[in-house]
Order: structure tokens, then sequence, then C-alpha cells
């Protein structure tokens, strides 16, 4: 191949790579909702004041209900682009939906219906003491009503050298599944101000 044409090729290739990010679809993560458990009203903009939030609530909402025991690791990136945290939280499947004849069993007995038990806390590596683990919760989906499920943890502000070190601006958060290395998501952003 002459060596203009290899380099056209070699720019081509380049190119091509840039724009997958964009078009990207993910298969597992829908995105992740971003609130402020404290408040009453929630910003539409996704700009929460340092001054009024105690803490951010994130929740990873997933296009399926996974079986078996996973871990979500929630990373948070500073304005400058910089690691902030890491959030680990192990979670399950959703509780199986009891069937039409314990449905009925339960209307005769006038039982009412039982939550299912907690999962047990799991040791994760990393950490010096068992995390309580999560089981996955049915949420509203997109606009087509497709059912989401959500795992969900906190990110502290108050009190946190988000707001004693001024760390205002633009935030983003990403989740990742079972120690992968690529996000299951998109990225999530929102502004923390003074």
């Amino acid at each position: 191949m002459p060596l203009p044409a290899l380099l056209l090729f070699a720019v081509a290739a380049g190119t091509a790579a840039q724009a997958a990010p964009l078009t990207r679809s993910y298969p597992v993560c829908a995105g992740i909702r971003v609130t402020a458990p404290n408040l009453a009203t929630q910003p539409r903009d996704l700009t929460f004041s340092g001054r009024q939030v105690l803490d951010l609530q994130f929740q990873a909402r997933l296009r399926q209900d996974l079986q078996g025991d996973h871990l979500l690791q929630f990373k948070v990136h500073t304005p400058g682009g910089f690691l902030y945290q890491v959030i680990t939280v192990p979670f399950v499947g959703a509780a199986p939906a009891p069937d039409a004849a314990e449905r009925a069993a339960r209307a005769r007995s006038g039982a009412a219906a039982r939550a299912p038990a907690p999962p047990p806390p799991r040791y994760v590596r990393g950490y010096p003491r068992p995390l309580p683990v999560q089981r996955l919760v049915p949420v509203a989906g997109d606009s087509r009503t497709r059912t989401h499920y959500g795992v969900s943890t906190l990110l502290p502000v108050a009190g946190t050298s988000i707001t004693l070190g001024g760390l205002y601006g633009s935030w983003t958060v990403q989740a990742y599944l079972d120690d992968r290395s690529e996000p299951c998501g998109p990225v999530g952003r929102f502004t923390i101000r003074n």
C-alpha cells in the first residue's frame, strides 16, 4: 500500500476510534441519578449548594435484574478531573415476586406481605469489615416505561473536604460493575457550588 494511502487509513481509523465513545451504547447501566435526600425540591440543573446539602445520593440504574452476587463501584471525580473517592456497593438480584398461589394464600389468611430478609453483609477485598449488601429494587425507567433496577449509595458533602477545601464546580460519577475496567454506563454530571 502506498504511503499516502496508509497515512489516510491511519487517520481515518484514529477518527473512528475517537468517535466510538460518543455513540457507544451501554448494555447494563442506563445512567446514574444524582439527588440530595435532605432537600424537599431537587434542582433540575443538578446544581447543589454545599451550604444546604448534607449528602448526595447516587442511584445507578441497571437495565436488567442481575441475579447472584455483584459489586458496583461508583468512581467520583473532582472538578479538576482527579479521583476523589471510590464507593463500593455489594448487591444481589431483586427479590422474586410471589407467585399467584402464594398471593392467594396470603389473601385468604389475611397475612401481610413480608419483606424478604436482607442479605447478609459480605467481605470485599480492600475493606477491613464486611459491607452491607443491597438488594436490587425496581425503579421507574425511561419514557417507554421500561423497568430499571437501582443500586444506591451516599456521598457525604457537609463537613468534608468538598466544603472545607472549597472543591466547587462540575463533578462526575461513573459506575463500574464487577471490577471491570470499562464503565457499565454513561457518566453522571452534577455541580456543587458554595
